[in-house]
C-alpha cells in the first residue's frame, strides 16, 4: 500500500515592481487561465494571484461556491498535465488552488492528495466506538452510488442505516433506516471543503430535520483545518489533517475528526455530546 504524503508544492507567477510590468510566467498565465476558465458564484471575488502561486480570493457570504470553485480549478489543472498539485497553506479567508510545477509534466501520487477522493463500491472502514453510554463496533461500507434529487450520491451501509453523501464534496444529505428517512440536511452538511490545507476555515447554517421524532433544529457551524497529525489508531499509523467543528455561535467543539488522504476516510472522531465525548477509532479498512 503507497502512503500518500502530505507535503506543500509551489509554482513561480509574475510580480509587478515599481510599476514596471514584467511578463507573466506560464505557470501565472495558467493560474489565471484556471480562474477564468470556471464559473463563479456571486459572492466569490478574485482578491489576487500572490508571487508563490496562491490564488487568494473571498468568499462574501459564506460557503456557496467554494467547493465547486475548488472542484473546477482543480479539474483544469488535472487536464493540462499539472503535477504535484497539493494545495499549501494560505492565510485564513483564502483558498489554495492546485499548484503547478515547471520541473515536470509527470503527475504524482501526490496530486490528489487533498483533492476529492473518489469511493468505489466494496470499500469499508471498521471502527471501534467508546462513550459514557456504552462501547462497541460498526463497519461503513460504499454500497452504492445513487441519484437523490438528480445529484449523484455515494451510499454508505451500516447495519439497516444508510449513509448520503454528495459525490462532488462528501457533503452529507441525509440519513435512511429500512429505506426511511430518518435525519435530511438542509443544505447538505459539508464534513470538508476542497482541496483541503492547514489555516483553511468555512461555515455553514444546516437545517436537519427528523421525520420520525417530528424534530427541527438549526445547526450553525464553523469548521477549520487546525494541523496535519501523525495519528496512532488500532489500524496503523497515519498522517492526518485534523478539522475542528464548533457552534458558530457559542464556539464550543462539538466535534473533531482526523482524516487520512491516503484511506479516504476519517480514523478518527472525537464527539462532544451532552452526556459526554464518544470517540471513534479506524480498526481496520479494506480498499480494493
Amino acid at each position: 500500500m503507497t502512503r500518500s504524503r502530505l507535503l506543500p508544492s509551489a509554482l513561480a507567477l509574475l510580480f509587478a515592481l515599481a510599476g514596471c510590468a514584467i511578463s507573466n510566467t506560464r505557470a501565472q498565465d495558467m493560474a489565471y487561465e484556471a480562474w477564468n476558465s470556471c464559473p463563479k458564484a456571486a459572492n466569490l471575488r478574485l482578491d489576487r494571484i500572490d508571487v508563490n502561486g496562491r490564488i487568494y480570493y473571498t468568499g462574501l457570504n459564506g460557503s456557496a461556491g467554494i467547493t465547486e470553485l475548488n472542484n473546477c480549478i482543480n479539474n483544469y489543472y488535472a487536464s493540462h498535465q499539472t503535477s504535484k498539485a497539493t494545495p499549501i497553506g494560505a492565510a485564513q479567508g483564502t483558498v489554495v488552488p492546485a499548484a503547478l510545477t515547471t520541473t515536470t509534466q509527470t503527475a504524482t501520487s501526490e496530486s490528489s492528495a487533498f483533492a476529492v477522493p473518489t469511493w468505489k463500491t466494496g470499500y469499508e472502514w471498521a471502527y471501534r466506538y467508546e462513550s459514557p453510554s456504552g462501547k462497541g463496533t460498526y463497519i461503513w461500507s460504499v454500497d452504492r452510488e445513487e441519484v437523490v434529487d438528480g445529484v449523484p450520491h455515494y451510499v454508505v451501509k451500516t447495519g439497516s442505516r444508510e449513509i448520503f453523501y454528495r459525490k462532488s464534496d462528501f457533503a452529507a444529505s441525509r440519513e435512511t433506516v429500512d429505506g426511511a428517512i430518518v435525519v435530511k440536511n438542509t443544505p447538505p452538511r459539508l464534513h470538508y471543503v476542497w482541496p483541503m490545507y492547514v489555516g483553511q476555515t468555512w461555515e455553514q447554517t444546516v437545517l436537519v430535520e427528523r421525520p420520525g421524532a417530528r424534530q427541527t433544529s438549526e445547526r450553525p457551524e464553523t469548521a477549520t483545518v487546525e494541523a496535519e497529525e501523525t495519528v496512532t489508531v488500532p489500524a496503523g499509523t497515519f498522517k492526518t489533517l485534523r478539522v475542528v467543528y464548533r457552534n458558530k455561535k457559542t464556539g464550543d467543539i462539538s466535534y473533531e475528526a482526523w482524516y487520512a488522504p491516503e484511506l479516504k476516510q476519517v480514523v478518527k472522531l472525537r464527539e462532544v455530546l451532552q452526556t459526554g465525548v464518544r470517540t471513534r477509532e479506524l480498526t481496520a479498512f479494506k480498499l480494493q
